[in-house]
């Protein structure tokens, strides 16, 4: 009888260790790639109201995005969806370069900009889809807003004109740039918007009143 105590509770012992070692709370810190999808049980539709590519392939509007973190990337109303921010990143970096001109250095002029929809230098946020609403906020390099609730803005952005700037414009849906799941952060998602866009509407790129935090990367 001893022996099969013995037993039995070695085996809870190395069930409980795989399921802590599987936490996705665990996952080292500034690397999301890893981190799996949300209990079944939490799962809401992902669905957008256009078309889009996702890790290369592209999608029908109305598609059900995975249930796991994914990073958009908006550009000329085309959005762009991946499983690894590093790939995500590296697709930023060969775009800004071909939109943006070459110096003699082979790097970005931060001076020289193709045209752009909104050729200002600071972004422009919205709470109304359409952007005809009367207050407004703006954010300009260096600044970035690590909250918005101190400002009355957390979860209640719907228009966007992105600075026109090599650098996006991002949106996060949690506070303080987070991309992992826990009781302050249910949803961790990010827009990345490149410079001199306008998106007046953001429930169809399924980020209206999302918003928590922003800033240029």
């Amino acid at each position: 009888m001893k022996i099969r105590t013995a037993l039995s509770l070695t085996g809870l012992m190395l069930i409980a260790g795989s399921v802590f070692a599987a936490d996705p709370q665990r996952t080292p810190p500034g690397d999301d790639s890893g981190i799996g999808p949300r209990d079944a049980v939490e799962h809401v539709s992902r669905a957008l109201k256009v078309p889009v590519i996702l890790d290369g392939v592209q999608f029908p509007a109305g598609y059900d995005l995975p249930d796991n973190v994914l990073t958009f990337v908006l550009e000329k109303g085309v959005v762009y969806a991946f499983s690894s921010l590093t790939v995500a990143q590296e697709f930023m970096r060969q775009s800004t370069q071909k939109r943006a001109p070459a110096i003699k250095s082979g790097g970005v002029s931060a001076n020289s900009y193709p045209t752009c929809d909104w050729p200002q230098d600071y972004s422009w946020f919205n709470k109304n889809p359409g952007c005809g609403g009367s207050g407004s906020i703006t954010l300009a390099q260096p600044d970035e807003y690590t909250e918005l609730d101190s400002i009355s803005w957390n979860n209640s952005i719907s228009c966007v004109k992105a600075a026109c700037v090599p650098e996006y414009t991002v949106l996060y849906s949690c506070r303080y740039f987070q991309m992992t799941y826990s009781s302050n952060c249910q949803d961790p998602a990010r827009l990345y918007i490149a410079g001199g866009d306008i998106y007046s509407d953001l429930n169809n790129y399924g980020f209206n009143n999302r918003t928590s935090s922003i800033r240029f990367e």
